[in-house]
């Protein structure tokens, strides 16, 4: 991860740090949780500080929460004495050398894929399978095309812009996302107007999917 991300996430987390949202389980968290199977392996992938990390492993589950933002990892709320979450402090591209194969129920990535070049994603993408069990759940949610930033900045390529030094976002469309995902997962919800506590807008794309045993083919 660059100096510049590092700086610009860690100015970020400090602005997030004075909200209310930042200290309740998101909407996503809310709506997936559900799905889960009881007493889920879940790889919370770019956990933030940490609300929905806690509020699963409270549920009952056994919560591993990823985030390169050390300073976000030390802003974990309180975890309760009977719940398990592990934090690791590394980045999404870091998951080849972190985690064994069909380590997790659940892969659970709440604005966290968006940040990165269409390479690098499919190569996190094929990762995250990796990382699953058999039928295990991948709950994603990304920034839509329909987001009022999207076009502001450097054009790095397709509905990719870089904001400001260190600040990278990937737009999605569902058709974008389910072409990215189609040949490891099968869909089960794929929609575009996904909301946050953060943002007044509903301009989020919101898939949950089961790990294919074998890749699709058109």
């Amino acid at each position: 991860m660059s100096s510049s991300s590092v700086e610009f996430w860690s100015g970020k987390h400090r602005t997030y740090r004075g909200t209310e949202w930042i200290r309740e389980p998101t909407y996503f968290a809310q709506e997936v949780i559900e799905r889960f199977p009881e007493k889920a392996r879940i790889l919370d992938a770019g956990c933030g500080q940490g609300q929905d990390s806690v509020y699963f492993a409270a549920a009952g589950h056994t919560v591993t929460a990823l985030d390169f933002s050390k300073y976000a990892l030390d802003q974990f709320p309180p975890v309760p004495a009977d719940a398990s979450v592990t934090t690791v402090a590394a980045s999404l591209t870091d998951t080849p050398d972190l985690f064994d194969d069909t380590s997790f129920d659940v892969v659970y990535a709440h604005l966290s894929l968006h940040y990165f070049d269409d390479t690098t994603t499919r190569s996190i993408l094929s990762d995250l399978h990796r990382v699953l069990r058999p039928g295990g759940l991948l709950c994603v949610m990304v920034n839509s095309v329909d987001d009022p930033e999207r076009g502001e900045g450097i054009r790095l390529g397709p509905d990719y812009y870089e904001l400001a030094p260190g600040d990278r976002k990937r737009y999605f469309s569902r058709a974008a996302l389910y072409e990215m995902t189609y040949d490891l997962f099968v869909p089960y919800l794929l929609e575009q107007h996904g909301r946050s506590r953060k943002d007044p807008h509903r301009a989020f794309v919101r898939l949950i999917a089961e790990r294919r045993e074998e890749p699709a083919h058109d």
